[in-house]
């Protein structure tokens, strides 16, 4: 992602827009297992931890009262902040809660006190199954879980006597608490995880990997543009799409540039300079941004005729300070600036492009015209089709159907990088259209949801019913995966339950509020 001071390399193809600070909105994402166990585990190390953990410095401080607040509810049990609980463990111990705290990061800090208080959501729920269902572990089977651990052991393995009693009371009871009240959650997770696979189950799944088809495609957009009238606009407004590698030093406030400035005029080294006042993230590559298109530069200018200040350096030159909608950047030029070659396909791409996202002139007739055309062409000659439309031909092998997503399949989702067809076949009626057609099935020109302009035309090239190697990693790995996905479900079918009443974000604010004041 571009910073929003400079410019980016990442998409060459279409105008690279300054992208603006956001307050990020934190969302609810689902408890996942390797999350939950993760949470459980860090809870279990706080409580066998002695003098090791973390405090959060606001967390501690914080009064009674607010401690005693509800985050929520399950079952009619609150959910609150409280001594050795998974929640309060799971938060003392993030060492990412700490970072957050000192570098005033919120989103950090709401989605460790999130995760946090899910993990006790989850846990009081099947804590309360394990209650229901008469599982304890007495006080036999704790002593001897505790000694297993190790937790009192010499330094030779051997149970040490001295080491118990050189701890301290409310230690050896945080110890025991923890197995005679986790005991019963663990049995309940482990009975989840127990599920028997059937052989058929397997080979079902199997089957399905075994299923591939092949296809090739290729995308109408912008590039149906005529070539002349691009080459003849570009030629107009050269400037726009001269190109060469740069390198920047960018900062939000002016006095920070002129030191920034000054220092690099005084001798310092370039990369020393950017290391110690560059703000973006170009800066931990030594401020290279890499191979950009002048018209992405001059975006990022509040004067557009700075951009011959650029362009006229010399190799290994900077700019003065130049002011950008966002603070202020100082260019390097790393390269000679180059031309662009109009018989070059990707120069006439990008030109195109910019010709589209800034409206320039209307594509849309073109397009639909280059539609037209290949969707009859294509039908006899695909490759053909392709070249008229002046789109390459992509090819995908070994593709499952799986509008599901599934874990266990590769479908579409996984293997279109460019992510075209995946797009367009995320409607389920052109995804069954897909994978029930014959082999040399050609479609009708698709809309790829969400981009303007932009076809995709496909060919069902293979079909492949026993394919052994699509198949072989699923048949390895489905008994592993799918003893997880029971406790998965349980674990968010908790989190939506009816009997679980989220006042997550409530709390959190009123806590971040009250420990700010």
């Amino acid at each position: 992602m571009a910073d929003k001071n400079v410019p980016s390399a990442e998409n060459k193809d279409s105008k690279l827009k300054v992208v603006e600070s956001k307050q990020k909105k934190a969302k609810k994402e689902p408890m996942t297992f390797k999350k939950l166990i993760t949470i459980i585990i860090i809870a279990v190390l706080a409580l066998l931890m002695i003098g090791g953990a973390y405090y959060v410095v606001v967390l501690i401080s914080q009064s009674k009262a607010e401690k005693a607040s509800a985050w929520g509810s399950y079952d009619g049990e609150d959910i609150r902040i409280e001594n050795n609980n998974v929640f309060y463990n799971t938060l003392t111990n993030d060492s990412n809660l700490q970072n957050a705290y000192l570098s005033g990061d919120y989103n950090a800090m709401l989605s460790s006190y999130y995760s946090a208080y899910q993990a006790q959501v989850v846990f009081t729920a099947l804590a309360k199954e394990a209650k229901q269902a008469g599982i304890v572990a007495p006080q036999e089977l704790v002593n001897r879980l505790i000694l297993n651990t190790g937790i009192y052991n010499d330094e030779n393995g051997n149970f040490s006597e001295d080491k118990f009693n050189a701890s301290s009371e409310a230690q050896r009871v945080q110890v025991n608490n923890f197995y005679t009240n986790y005991y019963p959650y663990t049995v309940v997770v482990s009975d989840l995880q127990s599920a028997i696979i059937s052989d058929k189950e397997l080979e079902f799944v199997v089957q399905l990997a075994k299923d591939t088809r092949s296809f090739d495609y290729f995308v109408i957009n912008y590039n149906a543009y005529p070539d002349d009238l691009a080459v003849s606009y570009a030629k107009q407004n050269e400037q726009l799409f001269l190109e060469a590698d740069i390198s920047v030093i960018s900062t939000a406030s002016e006095e920070k540039i002129k030191a920034a400035f000054e220092a690099l005029n005084s001798g310092n080294a370039w990369d020393d300079v950017v290391t110690s006042y560059s703000e973006d993230s170009y800066a931990a590559n030594k401020g290279s941004v890499g191979s950009v298109k002048m018209y992405s530069v001059i975006s990022n200018l509040s004067n557009a005729t700075d951009v011959d200040k650029i362009t006229s350096l010399k190799t290994g030159a900077y700019t003065e300070p130049l002011q950008g909608p966002n603070g202020f950047i100082i260019y390097r030029l790393d390269s000679d600036v180059k031309k662009p070659d109009y018989s070059d396909a990707d120069t006439l791409s990008s030109i195109k492009s910019y010709i589209s996202s800034n409206n320039i002139d209307d594509i849309t007739p073109y397009v639909d015209q280059a539609v037209a055309l290949a969707t009859d062409k294509a039908q006899s000659d695909f490759t053909g089709a392709a070249k008229a439309a002046n789109a390459t031909v992509i090819e995908l092998k070994n593709v499952n159907n799986n509008i599901a997503s599934s874990q266990f399949l590769t479908g579409l989702n996984y293997q279109d990088k460019k992510a075209f067809l995946a797009t367009a076949a995320s409607d389920e009626n052109t995804d069954r259209e897909l994978f029930t057609s014959e082999e040399g099935f050609v479609t009708a020109a698709l809309p790829v949801q969400g981009v303007d302009n932009t076809y995709v035309i496909a060919k069902v090239t293979g079909i492949d019913k026993n394919n052994e190697s699509a198949s072989y990693a699923v048949s390895l790995m489905y008994n592993y995966y799918a003893l997880q996905q029971p406790a998965m479900d349980r674990f968010n079918n908790v989190l939506a339950s009816d009997k679980h009443v989220d006042n997550f974000y409530n709390q959190f604010f009123a806590t971040l509020f009250s420990s700010a004041t």
